[in-house]
């Protein structure tokens, strides 16, 4: 177990039964206070049977938990008045302008409709533009699976052109606005904070975040296999890798699951929800405002759970959760096991990454007992 600041208590004696269990091979947590002090608290092994063990300069793959950082650099690039959450999305991706919407999500492909209006980044910021995936298997869902196009917790395999032509061929799910769907908002959304800010993602990220931020290890780069802690799913046979023959360069750039990060780094980037360096606090505050209307937010189910709305890529507690962060907080999910999470009224940001991947929203076997260990203090000194 290794602390860089023994006089913050970081408590995770659920997540250790967890690794004492066989349910997790390891985690790796860090808590950063308003103060700016990081906890580091690692255990257990980056990979099954001979696996190295877990340190602080392990780096995981970040999978969804990318995509609060995609909210963070349009929040940067608002703040230099290159693109605004009216702005069409057109303007930058035109291989969509002109695509159909089904009548229904769960349509077959050529029960379609025109675009009432054109989709704004704004919806793709809230992830109501039409683009993405549901819970229910659809025609639609279908057919991205078979494009390559569809969801996961791992880049696409082809470039950003053959994505968007890919994409361009399929029907939104429903009118923007009109609903809710999850990821491929922020792969399109990707594309535009490259195209308009004239940089590669990869470049935009660390000129605007990560090297402000001194946080290397946030990159679309793999790291080397002596710090890598890669994704394993569990099965029946045991731990088997996500990547058998390691990781891939990315065919794409995305924020929807394309970056890796040790956990010091990814709380030190999520902590500018608290305490903004990087773009206004106004456009900051943007970012973990609800922005969910009824409809929308119950199309977001089970994605943004009971005592939640959305904002900006990220889901906004809108009560004090009695085991963890407090109503306001910012936080989002991924699906190689990692969770981060943003509290302004603690004062706090932790970010938990332990590489086992999930099957879907509802299994985050790790999560609910990361709140309760480290949300404890805060309880305490609350009553």
């Amino acid at each position: 177990m290794a602390r860089t600041d023994a006089t913050d208590p970081l408590r995770t004696p659920t997540l250790d039964r967890l690794v004492e269990d066989g349910e997790l091979l390891g985690y790796s947590v860090a808590l950063r206070g308003r103060d700016g002090r990081t906890l580091t608290t690692v255990r257990g092994a980056t990979g099954p049977h001979t696996g190295p063990p877990v340190t602080e300069a392990s780096s995981y793959r970040l999978a969804s938990l990318s995509k609060p950082v995609a909210a963070l650099l349009v929040a940067v690039l608002r703040g230099e008045g290159v693109l605004a959450p009216d702005d069409e999305v057109r303007r930058w991706v035109p291989e969509l302008d002109g695509v159909r919407v089904l009548r229904r999500p769960d349509a077959d492909l050529d029960d379609t409709e025109p675009l009432t209006r054109p989709v704004t980044v704004g919806d793709l910021l809230t992830m109501t533009s039409g683009l993405g995936m549901g819970m229910s298997e659809t025609p639609l869902s279908r057919a991205m699976a078979r494009a390559g196009v569809h969801p996961g917790p791992l880049p696409p395999t082809v470039d950003d052109v053959t994505f968007l032509a890919r994409l361009a061929e399929l029907p939104l799910a429903f009118q923007p606005g009109a609903g809710w769907a999850y990821h491929t908002s922020t792969d399109v959304l990707s594309v535009v904070l490259a195209r308009a800010s004239g940089q590669p993602l990869d470049r935009l990220l660390a000129d605007r975040l990560t090297q402000p931020l001194d946080t290397p290890s946030v990159s679309f780069a793999a790291p080397g296999p002596e710090t890598a802690a890669p994704a394993h799913a569990r099965g029946p046979g045991g731990w088997e890798p996500l990547e058998a023959d390691g990781p891939a360069e990315p065919a794409m750039l995305t924020l929807s699951s394309g970056l890796w990060g040790t956990a010091a780094d990814t709380a030190r980037v999520l902590a500018e929800l608290v305490t903004p360096t990087v773009a206004p606090a106004d456009l900051i505050r943007a970012v973990r405002r609800p922005a969910l209307t009824d409809l929308q937010l119950a199309a977001a189910r089970p994605f943004v759970p009971a005592g939640y709305s959305f904002g900006h890529h990220v889901s906004v507690a809108m009560r004090d959760d009695p085991a963890g962060p407090r109503r306001g907080s910012a936080g989002w999910a991924g699906g190689t096991g990692t969770l981060g999470i943003a509290d302004p009224a603690a004062g706090r940001t932790v970010a938990l990454l332990t590489a086992r991947r999930l099957d879907g929203p509802r299994d985050a076997v790790a999560f609910d007992a990361v709140l309760a260990d480290l949300w404890a203090d805060v309880r305490d000194e609350a009553h």
